[in-house]
């Protein structure tokens, strides 16, 4: 599956995979965070017409789906995905530290 960026952008500098059949499915089977993430998704209009993106596990509203995304990842499934640097391959808990590390050691790549 594609992985795309906090600005909805294509994304080639990792790739994620989850691997809890308790949170996700089948056993031994590798997800991602986009198709884990969209089973804890709602998306709602409020009063004045806008879309806002609702957590199904807590009910917290945001106004981006990519927030309710990080949200979710830090708060109700921290350390469940591992991200792997694509010009390194070493792999990261959290999305945000494999940019940093990108920012940090790769950047002429």
């Amino acid at each position: 599956e594609e992985s795309y960026d906090d600005y909805g952008q294509y994304d080639q500098s990792y790739d994620s995979t989850m691997m809890d059949p308790n949170i996700a499915g089948d056993n031994n089977k590798a997800h991602t965070e986009s198709s884990v993430f969209a089973e804890y998704t709602q998306r709602v209009e409020d009063e004045r017409g806008f879309t806002r993106f609702v957590c199904a596990v807590c009910g917290n509203e945001f106004s981006q789906k990519i927030t309710l995304y990080k949200h979710l990842e830090n708060i109700h499934f921290p350390d469940s995905f591992t991200y792997y640097c694509k010009f390194c391959g070493k792999s990261f808990g959290k999305k945000n530290l494999m940019y940093i590390h990108i920012s940090k050691f790769h950047k002429k790549c």
